[in-house]
């Protein structure tokens, strides 16, 4: 047992750790260092788990995952860890993202003088609490071996007696509105008046097998042949090539294009997080997602590879929606939607 002189100097220790252990330094060697990243299940799977364990050699960072079924799915679960987030970085399509920055107290503003790589990404794929890790166009991804003729050229098509009981087409709140939007369009309407878009849903019903909500359940109907079609985003030819099943994907006019990236929750860990989505927007990084993940690459050093360069749109065929205005309406639109088409 110490001495009283012994518990002197024990205590003078004490005090002096306690002492020096203040400000940033302090908080550096308390903090954990890992993150936890929101995120899809495919979306890590298929691309971001190799490269998080990259960063964890190269940083000493460590990452975890929890799991979101969508972009509003994450939403929702933002906003119940509010103030005390189990997550760190979030990743999500930017219409939602930008929804989430309008609640106070969710989304840490993007440290831009720390992203090495923030001045490199092309028009649209920023704001200031976004970052996008890569772009995709809305459109018809399908089994050659299930369409007649072995080939889809456009929208239209899907309403043709052909397609009877074999789409899958995502609800309003999957891939924001575009179903919608592209119906519309297809219909003389427009984002100001989408009921011409709706009418045309309706049309198609007798085609649609089932409404989806989340891609895991409809790239499995698709890759058991229950469904020849399904209408989302080009990452879904790597994840069925994947089990040998092979698919294409046409984005014929109006084609959408989306961003979908990340974001920083307040929760204390945002340094740490700023790292991530530094290596998410370089162009290292950038390479994998283009040429792996079928996706387009959000930094300008890097083209578009890999199968993704030639799903894209033809030059004219490609829209852009006003994201605001889609959050602003998406509610309404999905209650015209439920009453006019149904599911």
């Amino acid at each position: 047992m110490p001495s009283y002189r012994g518990w002197k100097r024990i205590l003078a220790l004490a005090a002096l750790g306690l002492t020096l252990c203040v400000g940033p330094i302090c908080g550096a060697i308390a903090q954990e260092r890992k993150i936890t990243l929101l995120i899809w299940s495919s979306t890590w799977n298929g691309l971001i788990k190799p490269l998080a364990e990259q960063f964890t050699k190269e940083t000493g960072i460590a990452v975890d995952i929890e799991v979101q079924a969508s972009s509003m799915e994450g939403l929702a679960k933002v906003q119940a860890m509010r103030g005390k987030p189990s997550a760190d970085v979030w990743f999500v399509a930017q219409g939602v993202a930008q929804r989430a920055a309008t609640d106070p107290g969710l989304l840490a503003p993007m440290p831009v003088a720390k992203l090495s790589n923030w001045n490199d990404l092309i028009p649209g794929a920023t704001s200031p609490t976004f970052a996008a890790a890569y772009y995709y166009p809305f459109g018809i991804v399908y089994r050659p071996d299930l369409v007649p003729g072995g080939k889809i050229t456009s929208w239209e098509e899907l309403w043709g007696p052909a397609f009877e009981n074999k789409l899958a087409l995502p609800v309003p709140a999957f891939h924001p509105g575009r179903m919608i939007l592209v119906a519309s369009l297809l219909n003389g309407g427009s984002i100001d008046n989408v009921d011409p878009g709706l009418a045309k849903l309706k049309a198609i019903k007798k085609n649609v097998a089932f409404w989806y909500s989340s891609d895991p359940q409809a790239r499995k109907a698709l890759a058991q042949g229950e469904v020849a079609v399904m209408v989302t985003s080009s990452s879904t030819i790597k994840t069925l090539a994947d089990q040998g099943v092979k698919v294409e994907m046409v984005s014929p006019k109006p084609a959408p294009i989306i961003f979908e990236g990340v974001t920083i929750l307040k929760g204390g860990k945002e340094d740490l997080a700023a790292q991530f989505v530094n290596r998410i927007i370089s162009p290292e990084w950038q390479k994998v997602i283009t040429e792996v993940w079928n996706m387009g690459p959000s930094n300008r050093k890097v083209a578009p590879g890999g199968k993704f360069a030639s799903v894209l749109p033809k030059p004219g065929d490609a829209v852009a929606f006003d994201e605001n205005t889609i959050n602003e309406r998406l509610g309404t639109w999905t209650d015209k939607f439920n009453q006019v088409v149904g599911q």
